[in-house]
């Protein structure tokens, strides 16, 4: 390997070092610089064992940590009980962390959900976030490999120029700048090897582990379910999938709206690798690091619920990877909008139901609303899914349709709104009460991941204005579009 490219993987580690600010113990900085280093110099393991064996021993250490301290603060007073319970949080996310970037796939997804604000203590949550767009980079060798099997060519051979050092890295893959011959800066996405096959690993054990739950009734829909993820995931490693999404997505977004999606490169675009154009600005961390005042906070917020609201209304399709790692603040006030692998089309079922619900919300019908509650969550009736489970499935649902209902300016930074759902899913989650669609992981998925990035923006918009904007079928420039009927519900 060349001088430049160790120096590259270096300052990518060094990057992810810093996650740990200075005045956290020597121990955590060491524990977290070696984490980093294994999971930059191995190739994720693919076997379905193998991964078992390393989230099992993830798991021991983790209780271990948490036993350790609870033995411990028995005799501690209440100021010595905090500062060592908050010593382990820290362990602990360092351990996930680091088993998380090793593994990639399927279990770094499930580290970038538990970021939501709040779900976690705020040790996990600063160094989990980092899951989203700052993962520890493969080692540049297989980057090399990757371009190899895909082109029969390297990178360096392909552009006029080629960053070794990713300048973003998630669950599936990272991210290079490059440059083409014709001068145009490009974004090259890589898929880490073997990924699609340790999606199919992670899934077959995630069935394995929780076989004590067959003898139950909600079996059959759990199986359902995994297999739902499987299928969405094993597609978003397709990127030929993802580039023809991409364009689709660009053609809804003309200049004058602020919304940019990447064009994409076919000639150097493959199954594994994706070459777009490449967009110019920061991730939310940095945007919120400048203090915008709550003009431009509002600003972004409305553009990041018209471009869902346009290809949900439009397409049928739910963007169901809201991750803040997917959202570029650009200058000029523009918003960039990039991946597009964990695409959900709705069906003509799932869709009229979504229509339902919001015609049964708007109207304040609370019958109908209780018939679309026991549909959505496959009972017969409401006598057999039980008065409880139809209330707090109902909460949840109408927390979510609540902007819908709301005129004027809607405060997504509002604590107590984003509080009375997270505190329904959680009842919800702890309950058991989880039967429902498949399509439901997404739709909570996009909520919920939605939710939290316009919640850390603190910003508002006006919601219901942007949602009778955008569930109108557009009269002109998109044809396929025009063929959709207007399935707003009745207000």
């Amino acid at each position: 390997m060349s001088c430049n490219a160790l120096a590259s993987d270096a300052a990518s580690r060094e990057r992810l070092r810093q996650l740990l600010p200075r005045e956290e113990d020597a121990a955590a900085r060491e524990r977290l610089a070696e984490l980093v280093e294994t999971a930059c110099s191995n190739r994720p393991p693919t076997s379905s064992l193998s991964r078992l064996w390393i989230l099992g021993s993830l798991q021991a250490k983790v209780a271990g940590a948490y036993l350790a301290w609870w033995l411990k603060s028995r005799w501690a007073d209440a100021d010595e009980k905090e500062r060592t319970r908050n010593e382990t949080h820290l362990k602990a996310a360092l351990e996930l962390l680091g088993t998380m970037g090793y593994l990639r796939g399927a279990v770094m997804k499930v580290g970038q959900m538990l970021t939501l604000p709040e779900m976690v203590p705020e040790q996990y949550a600063r160094l989990l976030s980092s899951l989203s767009f700052e993962a520890p980079p493969m080692h540049y060798a297989m980057v090399r490999e990757v371009f190899y099997d895909e082109f029969g060519r390297e990178p360096e051979e392909m552009f006029a120029s080629f960053e070794k050092r990713a300048f973003a890295a998630a669950s599936l893959g990272q991210v290079h700048r490059a440059r083409l011959h014709s001068g145009e800066q490009v974004a090259v996405k890589i898929q880490y090897p073997g990924i699609a096959r340790t999606i199919q690993s992670d899934l077959k054990n995630l069935r394995l582990l929780l076989q004590p739950m067959r003898v139950g009734d909600d079996w059959p829909n759990l199986l359902d379910k995994l297999a739902e993820i499987e299928s969405v995931l094993l597609a978003e490693t397709d990127y030929l999938k993802e580039a023809e999404v991409a364009r689709a997505v660009r053609g809804h977004f003309p200049p004058e709206y602020g919304i940019v999606v990447p064009k994409v490169h076919d000639g150097y675009s493959s199954r594994r690798v994706l070459t777009t154009e490449h967009l110019e600005g920061v991730h939310i961390d940095e945007f919120l690091a400048s203090d915008p005042s709550q003009e431009v906070r509002d600003h972004y917020t409305h553009l990041m619920t018209v471009a869902t609201m346009r290809l949900l209304y439009r397409m049928h399709w739910l963007l169901a990877d809201p991750n803040p790692g997917n959202y570029i603040f650009m200058p000029n006030g523009r918003l960039g909008l990039v991946d597009f692998g964990c695409t959900r089309v709705l069906t003509d079922e799932e869709w009229q139901l979504q229509c339902e619900a919001e015609a049964a919300a708007f109207q304040k019908d609370d019958k109908e609303m209780e018939r679309i509650i026991v549909k959505a969550s496959l009972y017969e009736s409401a006598q057999e899914m039980g008065k409880k489970r139809v209330e707090l499935v109902g909460r949840v649902i109408r927390w979510q349709l609540e902007p819908w209902l709301v005129e004027g300016l809607f405060d997504f930074g509002d604590s107590d709104f984003f509080h009375r759902g997270i505190d329904a899913l959680r009842e919800a989650t702890k309950t058991g009460y989880l039967r429902g669609m498949p399509l439901h992981i997404w739709t909570t998925r996009f909520v919920l991941g939605a939710r939290a990035v316009v919640y850390r923006l603190r910003g508002r918009c006006h919601f219901k204005e942007i949602y009778l904007q955008e569930s109108v079928p557009p009269k002109a420039s998109h044809a396929d579009d025009a063929e959709k009927t207007d399935t707003r519900g009745s207000i």
